[in-house]
């Protein structure tokens, strides 16, 4: 449980970092590399810290449960439904921001040609060597590609904010239920679940809700670097961070370093 513990302090000052590096773009990188390396660490621990849990659970274990429906199975049901919608939208987000680059090379293209073709066409030898009048449509095809490339681009980025948006709240319904089911296991073996088990536990369900908050910020901030126009998607992460850590968060001054990032940061246009 150590290691959990000091994984998801590193995680914690990962975040931070990272939130405060978002203030200075030219350190952005080094911080996105840290918080990459600490949720690595991160979610190796979650996954040792459960494989603890479940195996202090059957060693204290007296009794065989009961076979049927029970809230703990219904919990974990639900949250399995839940991460399969999570990452199908994830993968629908990744299709989303994969066409979102084709569309954008696109428009780029159809601008620079315009850009070419329009002074070059208006010369007599140039429309003469390329076998063109001077009523060619050239220039307007390549604008109108260009415009529909522009409201497709629109269109995607609308997207891409509504499918993060669910993917969010999906992941957390999915924590929440994990929790949940937690939860009933630990009171239907109230009476034989040690001190050291529920402190796993606690331990365990922080370390989540860090790694989980540093996840979207870290993806939030590579979608950011790879838009190139700010930093808005991590803005709202930041933002979504510091009212979730706000009452679970036991480090005050982690708390106060993310909220003055936040506040560092433009508003969201």
């Amino acid at each position: 449980m150590a290691s959990a513990k000091a994984a998801s302090k590193q995680a914690l000052r990962a975040l931070v970092g990272l939130a405060e590096a978002l203030g200075t773009p030219e350190a952005v990188a080094a911080a996105l590399a840290e918080a990459k390396a600490a949720l690595a660490e991160a979610e190796e621990a979650v996954a040792g810290l459960e494989e603890a849990v479940v195996a202090a659970r059957a060693t204290v274990a007296r009794t065989t449960p009961t076979p049927g429906l029970n809230a703990e199975s219904l919990y974990r049901a639900l949250g399995a439904v839940t991460d399969a919608r999570a990452s199908e939208l994830e993968r629908e987000l990744s299709r989303n921001q994969r066409r979102h680059r084709c569309l954008r090379v696109v428009r780029n293209i159809a601008l620079v040609l315009m850009l070419l073709c329009a002074p070059l066409l208006s010369l007599d030898v140039v429309r003469e060597a390329v076998g063109v009048t001077q009523e060619s449509h050239l220039v307007p095809c390549l604008a109108t590609v260009a415009l529909i490339c522009h409201v497709a681009l629109q269109g995607t980025e609308t997207s891409q904010r509504h499918l993060v948006t669910a993917v969010t709240h999906q992941r957390h319904q999915a924590r929440r239920y994990h929790r949940l089911a937690r939860d009933a296991a630990a009171a239907a073996a109230a009476a034989e679940v040690t001190e050291g088990v529920t402190a796993a536990i606690v331990t365990l369900e922080t370390l989540e809700e860090v790694a989980a908050h540093l996840r979207s910020l870290v993806n939030a901030v590579t979608r950011d670097l790879e838009m190139g126009w700010g930093f808005s998607a991590s803005a709202r992460a930041l933002g979504d961070t510091v009212v979730a850590l706000g009452t679970a968060m036991g480090d005050k001054e982690g708390l106060e370093r993310l909220t003055w990032a936040l506040e560092a940061l433009p508003g969201d246009e």
